[in-house]
């Protein structure tokens, strides 16, 4: 009993609600506040302009805004309240075919997540008895510039500084291999939605790995603006190519997913394992605390509703 309350309301708890649940408050606050605001503006554009909304680029629009320039900053806003205990990760100057390697590195596990995530979809898909709709598949009708924006521009801005610069950081007291699983777990699930979480992670975990390697947030930008860039640029600029443009895509997905896998089992492996067993990556009570306090509970909550009501 006495263990119990000391995990609850011990000094070392304490400690530990004094990150974890601000961060579950950030992360409340980055998925509550858009709604609320898409909520407002579509009531507002519904009684003063409702041909507006016939329009499809219009809810996206409004999503856009909401989310990163609302949603993102209060976020952060909240989150920098937290202590930052740890010092910068180290500085370390890259070359283009370094970043390049990078870039094939982290469009390489998504694809190999995708083919994971599809999988899964259509088998709870049989189980369910219906398809479960992919919100991905509407924003291939909206315009390109808009998705090359929001994909490349406002995503990887936003959610570089958030999840591997401010959120990262602050969650290296416990070891960097926690801060890597944690903050790549959040980044997965603020996406709400079951077609983007595998992939997400797996892209969380390069990306956050990059940054406690190269020490550079831009650098980490710039590659989420480039995987990124495959599907919201390249792929309309292959199917305006016809059959060699899909063709040359192709093969640059899957040289990708090969080099991924090739840098990850065998050209950084020993690296790799080097870097697993040097750091920490969270006791039980590390995650028990980060998982079960008042902040996280209500972000859990709130995303368990969001992720309901999209999947009606």
């Amino acid at each position: 009993m006495e263990e119990l309350w000391e995990f609850f309301a011990g000094e070392e708890a304490r400690r530990y609600r004094r990150t974890f649940s601000r961060v579950g408050v950030a992360m409340l606050a980055m998925i509550l506040l858009p709604v609320g605001v898409q909520l407002l503006l579509q009531y507002l554009i519904l009684s003063q302009a409702p041909a507006l909304l016939e329009d499809a680029l219009v809810p996206y629009l409004i999503s856009a805004a909401a989310t990163y320039l609302i949603g993102f900053p209060a976020a952060m806003l909240v989150l920098r309240t937290a202590p930052l205990e740890c010092p910068d990760p180290e500085r370390q100057r890259l070359n283009g075919e370094n970043w390049a390697g990078m870039w094939l590195l982290a469009t390489g596990w998504l694809y190999l997540a995708n083919i994971v995530t599809l999988s899964l979809m259509d088998a709870l898909a049989a189980l369910r008895g219906e398809p479960i709709s992919n919100p991905l598949d509407a924003m291939g009708d909206l315009p390109v510039a808009f998705n090359l924006i929001y994909s490349c521009l406002l995503a990887p801005v936003c959610e570089e500084l958030f999840f591997r610069w401010m959120l990262l950081r602050r969650l290296r007291p416990w070891g960097d291999g926690f801060a890597l699983c944690a903050s790549a777990l959040l980044f997965a699930l603020v996406h709400g939605n079951l077609y983007q979480m595998i992939y997400a992670f797996a892209v969380g975990m390069v990306l956050g790995g990059i940054l406690l390697r190269t020490g550079s947030i831009k650098g980490c930008m710039l590659l989420h603006a480039g995987v990124n860039f495959v599907s919201a640029g390249l792929l309309p600029l292959g199917g305006l190519m016809g059959e060699t443009g899909n063709l040359v895509l192709a093969m640059l997905v899957l040289v990708s997913m090969l080099w991924a896998l090739y840098w990850t089992f065998f050209r950084r492996r020993a690296e790799l394992i080097d870097f697993a067993d040097g750091t920490s990556w969270g006791d039980g009570e590390t995650w028990g605390h980060f998982l079960v306090n008042p902040g996280m509970t209500l972000f859990v909550l709130a995303l368990i509703w969001i992720m309901w009501l999209t999947m009606r």
